[in-house]
């Protein structure tokens, strides 16, 4: 069994918040009810109460293309089968209460938390019910600002979690992670793909890739179809600053990758000799870090669709793509338009159907990206902490999948300084990495007016 209490930072209980999930989704409803609205709206696409920083900004340094040594560091637990222990769990969400109103009794800003948390808890059913586990959940608001998350930090109920899922503003999570470090409790990060965020946090785990993983995923997947010599990365002047990311992934022998650096607020490729990255007889490829401009990635596909002629080319984009609806379908179908994604959800599942059946009927809406996310992490951690116990973040590297609907975990230790290989550094070394982080990423190719997995 599992409990679940729903509370504010201040301690208040909002156990009311699971019946105005409708209430958050349908805007138009202006008070408070318990009776479930049955009409579904559209789902929000990306769990992102804030603007996130920008990306170009971040600087990391991750492990070299050799795998460290994989072992336990001294004094690690032996691994007990799960003997009805009861864990307890904390999810930080940003319910965004304090921000009611007579008008608006639940924030809509709220909805991505609502979601992702009612996704948890069916998970948490599902753990419960199949798995035979005792699991004692603590709900808190971690609202918005700073200042409300930093007293939230010193709520005993926070205190007496053994893991935490949550938050989602970068900078809760950072200050969170500084907390953690300290007290020992897991931390789980399920959405700020952030780099360089924590050190020597062994317990710090990041279930959403960063930008180097993306890149990573990108680069692998153009090289295991194309000579090196084909690949072109191109960008603005202000994203310069992402293409090492691709030239380190370029394993070393291979010939660096082409750049074509343009200025900034470029709207028109006319000037720029793109005919000269063509390669006569096979496929040229083209990769653009880009997410913010659609008008950019327009003017780059548009002139290359003019110069390429019969020439075969393919073109790798950023994960914001998907929502691009500036541009005509066409040029991602004629251009053989690749994404890189953090998530992919196949519906006709029979588990993704399942879930959409059991999400609406637990909350009369469909179920958004956010549901799927809190399903998918919580079921990952409650079902390692039955394998693993409080440990198991030491073994999430070499543990075995665990299913999910629309996420894929695949865990790698991230280190500030890599150990140098041939340098005699001892497994204990080489086990202080800073963070895990989750390094798998989808590449999604538009086929028929839709992105699916790329062969």
């Amino acid at each position: 069994m599992y409990k679940t209490t729903l509370s504010l930072h201040s301690g208040i209980l909002v156990a009311l918040l699971g019946s105005l999930l409708w209430t958050a989704c349908d805007p138009s409803k202006r008070a408070v009810s318990t009776t479930p609205n049955r009409k579904p709206v559209p789902s929000r696409p990306t769990m992102r109460p804030e603007t996130p920083a920008p990306m170009d900004t971040i600087r990391w340094t991750t492990a070299p293309a050799a795998t460290p040594p994989i072992g336990n560091a001294p004094g690690t637990p032996v691994f007990e089968p799960y003997a009805g222990q009861t864990y307890r769990l904390a999810l930080l969400l940003p319910f965004l209460t304090d921000q009611a109103s007579p008008d608006a009794p639940v924030p809509l800003r709220s909805t991505p938390a609502l979601h992702f948390y009612s996704g948890a808890q069916l998970a948490l059913q599902k753990l419960s019910t199949e798995e035979g586990m005792n699991l004692s959940v603590e709900v808190l608001d971690t609202r918005f600002s700073d200042a409300d998350f930093t007293r939230l930090l010193r709520n005993p109920r926070l205190e007496k979690a053994q893991v935490i899922i949550g938050p989602i503003r970068s900078s809760h999570v950072n200050l969170l992670a500084a907390q953690t470090q300290k007290t020992g409790q897991i931390l789980v990060s399920p959405e700020s793909p952030i780099m360089s965020l924590t050190s020597q946090n062994p317990d710090f785990i990041q279930t959403n890739p960063s930008l180097r993983a993306h890149c990573l995923a990108i680069t692998r997947h153009a090289l295991e179809r194309n000579l090196p010599d084909a690949i072109t990365l191109v960008c603005q002047q202000k994203e310069a600053n992402r293409l090492p990311y691709f030239q380190e992934a370029n394993p070393t022998g291979n010939p660096r990758f082409a750049e074509l650096v343009v200025p900034d607020g470029t709207t028109s490729f006319d000037a720029f000799n793109l005919k000269k990255y063509l390669k006569p007889g096979r496929r040229s490829v083209f990769i653009l870090p880009t997410w913010s401009s659609q008008d950019f990635v327009m003017a780059f596909l548009q002139q290359l669709r003019t110069v390429k002629g019969d020439a075969e080319v393919a073109v790798y984009g950023m994960p914001q793509w998907r929502g691009f609806e500036q541009i005509e379908p066409e040029y991602f179908q004629v251009m053989q338009v690749h994404i890189s994604s953090a998530s992919y959800l196949d519906r006709n599942t029979p588990e993704a159907q399942a879930f959409r059946e059991a999400f609406y009927e637990a909350t009369g809406t469909v179920p958004n990206e956010d549901a799927y996310t809190g399903y998918d992490v919580t079921l990952l951690v409650g079902t390692m902490l039955k394998r693993y116990g409080l440990s198991f973040p030491q073994q999430l590297t070499v543990a075995e999948p665990v299913v999910s609907l629309q996420n894929q975990f695949q865990f790698a230790k991230v280190y500030a300084t890599p150990p140098e290989a041939g340098t005699g550094a001892d497994t204990d070394l080489m086990n202080r990495y800073d963070y895990l982080e989750n390094i798998h990423v989808f590449i999604l190719k538009f086929e028929n007016y839709q992105f699916v997995p790329a062969e």
